[in-house]
C-alpha cells in the first residue's frame, strides 16, 4: 500500500512539472507589437459604459540584463455619456495614459523590473489628468469635488512601482512575463491598492488560467481605508480613524478576478480574456476585457 501511494505521489509529481510553462516572449530590438483592449464596466447594475484602447509595445534597446521597451496607447475610446460621473471618472484613470510614452525596463524573460522615464511619465500623466478634469467639471458642473481632490483621485497613487504593478495586472499582455507556470503555483499581486493572491492553471489546449482573490488581514483592510480616506477627504479621516472598528462592521470589501491567456508560439500573448468583480462598501464593479494581439 505504501509503495503504491509512493507511486502514485511521483507520478503526480512528474505530471505537475510536465505541466510547467516558461513565458518568455522573444524579443529583439525593433521588433513592435498593438494590442487592442476593449472592456464592458458595470457598476451598481448601472448602464454598461463601453472602453476602447489601442496600445503599442516596442522593443527600443538592447542592454547587458535585457530590454527596454515603450509602451504608448495610441487611442481611448468610451461611451460613457457626458453627464455619468462614475462612468468618465473610471475613464480619466485610463484615458489619462493616452499618448504617454512609457519605457519599461525588463529582464531577458521581458519581466518588468522599472520605469526608465517615471518622472517624465508621472508628470505628463498628471498634466493630461488636470486637462480631462476641467472638460468634466465643464460638463458636469454641479460636481460636489473639487478639481484638487479629483486630482489626487486618479493620480495620488502613481508611484514607479504602481506603474510596475499595472503591467504585471490581469489584463496586461506582459503579466506573465519571465513566469513559470506550474499547476497551482501562486503568487501575491496589488490590483487598485488591494492586496491579492493569484494561482495559475496551465490548461491542455495550451492556454493559461489565473484566478486572483483579496488577500488582506481585517488590519490591513482598516489601515487602507484610513490611507485611502487620508488622501482623498482628509478632513474626515480622524473621525474615521477614531471609529475605524464600528465602520468595519459594516463594511464588505470583496475582489476577484479571472483570466485566460493564449500565448503565440513566439512567447508573446495573443489574446487574454479577463472578468473582474469588486465589492467595495456598497459599490458593485464589473470589469469583462478581451484583448487582442493585432496581425
Amino acid at each position: 500500500m505504501r509503495k503504491l501511494m509512493m507511486l502514485s505521489t511521483m507520478l503526480l509529481m512528474a505530471l505537475m512539472a510536465s505541466a510547467q510553462t516558461k513565458v518568455a516572449p522573444k524579443l529583439a530590438k525593433g521588433d513592435k507589437k498593438t494590442y487592442v483592449a476593449e472592456t464592458v464596466a458595470s457598476l451598481n447594475g448601472q448602464k454598461e459604459v463601453k472602453k476602447k484602447s489601442v496600445t503599442d509595445y516596442k522593443v527600443i534597446d538592447q542592454t547587458a540584463t535585457g530590454f527596454v521597451l515603450e509602451c504608448t496607447t495610441t487611442s481611448f475610446e468610451s461611451d460613457a455619456d457626458k453627464t455619468d460621473l462614475m462612468g468618465r471618472v473610471m475613464g480619466i484613470s485610463e484615458e489619462m495614459m493616452k499618448g504617454v510614452s512609457i519605457r519599461l525596463v525588463t529582464d531577458k524573460d521581458g519581466r518588468i523590473t522599472g520605469i526608465q522615464n517615471f518622472d517624465e511619465v508621472s508628470r505628463n500623466i498628471k498634466n493630461y489628468a488636470g486637462k480631462l478634469i476641467d472638460e468634466l467639471l465643464e460638463s458636469i458642473p454641479q460636481v460636489p469635488v473639487s478639481k484638487d481632490d479629483l486630482v489626487k483621485q486618479v493620480t495620488g497613487g502613481i508611484t514607479e512601482a504602481m506603474l510596475v504593478e499595472t503591467f504585471q495586472g490581469a489584463t496586461s499582455p506582459l503579466a506573465l512575463s519571465g513566469k513559470t507556470i506550474a499547476i497551482g503555483a501562486q503568487d501575491d499581486y496589488t490590483s487598485n491598492g488591494m492586496k491579492m493572491k493569484r494561482m495559475y492553471f496551465p490548461n491542455t489546449d495550451g492556454t493559461i488560467t489565473t484566478t486572483g482573490s483579496l488577500n488582506m488581514s481585517k488590519d490591513q483592510m482598516k489601515q487602507l481605508i484610513i490611507d485611502q480616506l487620508t488622501k482623498m477627504a482628509p478632513d474626515q479621516a480622524e473621525m474615521v480613524k477614531q471609529n475605524i472598528d464600528l465602520v468595519m462592521q459594516s463594511v464588505k470589501i470583496e475582489m476577484s478576478e479571472k483570466a485566460v491567456y493564449t500565448l503565440q508560439a513566439d512567447g508573446w500573448v495573443k489574446s487574454i480574456k479577463s472578468e473582474s468583480n469588486n465589492d467595495a462598501m456598497g459599490q458593485k464593479i464589473s470589469l469583462k476585457t478581451t484583448v487582442t494581439l493585432q496581425p
